[in-house]
């Protein structure tokens, strides 16, 4: 059950009146005050008899598109879960979500599949753009058609969007840089990069942000080279074997995007486990496991289900009445290390002590 308005009220500490004129868009609201009581009926699942008020009309139900490079990537699982989560909230409501995802990152892929969606109904899509110019021209087409698209996870340097929901990626990089120089400071430290995709852009501005803060605060950081690992565990672990082959030495890896179990299966071959630190991204089931064996020094989260949860509440509230969102919903950056693993087996532990 949402948010009342007399609750919504209440969390953003202003009258009834002011909530009811903010939501619908109506005179009367200071600029900062309709934002907070905007985001916070966003974030807290405020939903009005608006949608039931559509049904009664007998108005067409909506359909959200999901176009993702889900396949063999762990971490749009969670993705998933929240827009599965969000989806079933909006059951009852008339909304259905129709799926697309590909085992990668390809640009004439996406754009297929999103045409794919748009011919089985889709009323809007929630998508994780290339950043390359064919699938920038097919969102300045799709705005010409008054679709509405949700940057999910990764946004574009150019093309219309609805909002970009994910991660500040420029940020996240220099946290990055700042584990691993504290990790490895101040001795010289040879450092392999792994990217995602060149043609993410999320993942460009990781590594900018990561190289950027190693050059001017942890100057001891030297990047030897940044290689693609197309999310690919296999492929992930042989460019670790090559690159040690060429740098023995190796210090430090920045793993910007997917591979973590790859990376950790190519330093253990070697027997270079816990000696060569690792930084990488995203709170999964092999990266707990590498925090509390030792392999990864720390991961950087960003609350992947909520992405998605948000992704399918943005467009839907859009669909429904023009809610228009802000131009950019970012997550948290939560750093989590080997004692936060620790502290929730402990938890776990406790708990069934007492059952």
């Amino acid at each position: 059950m949402g948010l009342s308005v007399r609750q919504l009220a209440e969390l953003a500490g202003v009258s009834r009146g002011t909530v009811d004129r903010a939501l619908n868009n109506r005179p009367g609201v200071a600029p900062d005050v309709r934002k907070k009581i905007l985001q916070l009926a966003r974030e807290r699942g405020y939903r009005s008899n608006r949608a039931a008020r559509m049904l009664g009309q007998n108005k067409s139900p909506f359909k959200i598109g999901i176009q993702m490079p889900a396949r063999h990537n762990p971490f749009f699982e969670d993705v998933r879960a929240g827009i599965e989560r969000a989806a079933h909230e909006l059951a009852d409501f008339g909304l259905s979500v129709i799926w697309r995802t590909t085992p990668g990152y390809e640009v004439a892929a996406q754009v297929r599949q999103v045409q794919e969606l748009l011919l089985d109904g889709a009323h809007g899509l929630a998508l994780v753009p290339l950043d390359e110019e064919p699938v920038r021209v097919l969102l300045d087409e799709l705005a010409v058609r008054q679709v509405p698209v949700v940057a999910l996870n990764n946004d574009v340097s150019r093309g219309e969007r609805l909002c970009f929901i994910g991660n500040d990626y420029l940020q996240s990089g220099r946290i990055a840089a700042g584990l691993l120089g504290l990790a490895t400071g101040p001795d010289p430290a040879s450092t392999l990069v792994l990217t995602g995709s060149n043609q993410i852009l999320g993942h460009n501005l990781r590594v900018r942000g990561f190289c950027e803060t190693a050059a001017s605060r942890y100057p001891w950081i030297r990047v030897d080279a940044i290689r693609e690992t197309l999310d690919d565990d296999t492929r992930a672990c042989f460019l670790v074997d090559e690159h040690l082959n060429r740098h023995p030495g190796l210090r430090a890896i920045f793993l910007a995007a997917g591979g973590v179990a790859g990376v950790c299966r190519a330093l253990a071959s070697r027997g270079l486990t816990g000696r060569v630190r690792v930084v990488c991204f995203d709170h999964l089931e092999e990266t707990a496991r590498g925090l509390k064996e030792g392999r990864i020094t720390a991961a950087i989260s960003q609350e992947p289900e909520r992405q998605g949860y948000l992704a399918v509440k943005t467009l839907y509230d859009y669909l429904l009445d023009g809610t228009r969102p802000p131009d950019r919903i970012i997550m948290k950056n939560e750093i989590i290390i080997r004692e936060h693993e620790d502290a929730k087996a402990h938890t776990a532990a406790g708990q069934r002590r007492t059952l």
